[in-house]
């Protein structure tokens, strides 16, 4: 049988079309991927424990297993509400996976703590920069994103659950990161809509508010935001200052005292995001505004509600947030530049409602209100000795 030289030639073309057709869908795709046949190496930085963190990583995770990133398996139950190293240790030694590898040693948290968070910092771009043996960090909230949002290293990069990215100064603005391997999660206006609801239900016109008067603490409340929506809306704030943190038993008392001095000149309380809100001390920061019977609206302690906050918005089961970032995950290990990649998810929110809480402050929620809560507590739950 004779083959002609052409007949090679177009067979060998058509072979190399394919081979850069599948190379550019890889590229420009979201499957799982090798790293030139190799397993991609993750690395993990959280600024602290926080619940939002576990249930974020923990829906990840399962997502990489239905996306095929993984292999199925039974993930093991934390050892509370806001550890994540029990996660991290499952992904180190137990998962099975062609594609990914999640070093024990490639895991780091700052407790909330100023000087361990400078050792980790310091121990992850000389990581990053010398040993360049990690190819994408998972940047857990607002400090963890502060510390690798630079120019101080190459390594891809995702932050997730900052409060406010572009108000803390972690990215340049919605479209743009600032940096080409980095790529950071907002939802600009989550405050925005939280206090027109909240507004639309209770009508306030004194809003209390505590939090931290530096960059970071206002990022966190969204005092900007609340500010502006203040003008637009007609009502007041009447702020209190916390002190930087200290220690989650200083935190608690310096938040109590907060609400002691705004309860009785508010007519709502807007409960911001500060180390001292814990389930253990919940009880002792309600009493002053329970005691002025105060209206209150978590800002993102959505659990807190079912321990005596009113009301607050809160994520179901941060499947839907767990599906953008891993799209942003996958593309990235595909080939896109994180800058290039849309930035913007507005998380789904959902009404939670605590209806002994109402009851104790004198507020009969609107029936068109309960109708579209998700959930609802009759009673408001003892939370023991939980942090």
């Amino acid at each position: 049988m004779n083959i002609s030289i052409k007949s090679i030639f177009i067979g060998l073309l058509c072979l190399l079309t394919l081979l850069l057709v599948d190379t550019h869908a890889k590229v420009n795709g979201s499957g799982p991927i090798t790293n030139n046949g190799k397993k991609w190496r993750i690395g993990y930085l959280e600024g602290g424990p926080y619940a939002n963190y576990q249930m974020i990583l923990k829906n990840l995770v399962k997502s990489m297993m239905d996306s095929g990133w993984i292999q199925q398996a039974l993930i093991p139950e934390c050892r509370d509400e806001s550890e994540t190293k029990t996660l991290w240790n499952f992904l180190s030694t137990k998962i099975q996976s062609d594609y990914l590898e999640f070093p024990s040693d490639a895991y780091w948290d700052s407790s909330w703590d100023d000087g361990k968070r400078k050792i980790s910092r310091n121990n992850i771009l000389k990581r990053l920069n010398n040993k360049k043996n990690i190819d994408l960090m998972l940047a857990f909230g607002t400090w963890a994103g502060l510390d690798l949002a630079n120019n101080l290293h190459k390594t891809d990069t995702m932050v997730i659950s900052a409060s406010n990215a572009i108000l803390s100064g972690i990215i340049k603005s919605v479209g743009d990161s600032g940096y080409d391997h980095v790529h950071a999660w907002i939802d600009p206006d989550k405050t925005k809509r939280q206090l027109r609801l909240l507004h639309k239900i209770i009508g306030f016109k004194r809003l209390g508010l505590a939090y931290e008067n530096n960059k970071i603490g206002k990022s966190y409340a969204g005092v900007e935001d609340i500010l502006k929506l203040s003008r637009e809306l007609d009502f007041q704030v009447i702020e209190c200052y916390l002190p930087t943190e200290t220690g989650s038993a200083n935190e608690s008392a310096e938040l109590i005292k907060c609400h002691e001095q705004l309860a009785p000149k508010i007519d709502s309380m807007y409960i911001t995001d500060y180390a001292g809100l814990t389930k253990k001390a919940i009880k002792k920061i309600l009493s002053p505004i329970f005691k002025y019977k105060v209206p209150m609206f978590s800002q993102t302690r959505y659990d807190l509600v079912k321990n005596g906050i009113l009301m607050g918005t809160g994520r179901f089961d941060f499947k839907a947030d767990a599906e953008f970032y891993l799209n942003i995950f996958a593309k990235i290990l595909n080939g896109a530049k994180p800058r290039d990649l849309p930035q913007k998810f507005e998380s789904p929110l959902y009404l939670v409602v605590n209806l002994e809480s109402a009851k104790k402050i004198g507020y009969r929620i609107p029936l068109d209100i309960l109708a579209g809560a998700f959930e609802i507590y009759e009673i408001i739950e003892n939370p023991g000795n939980e942090e």
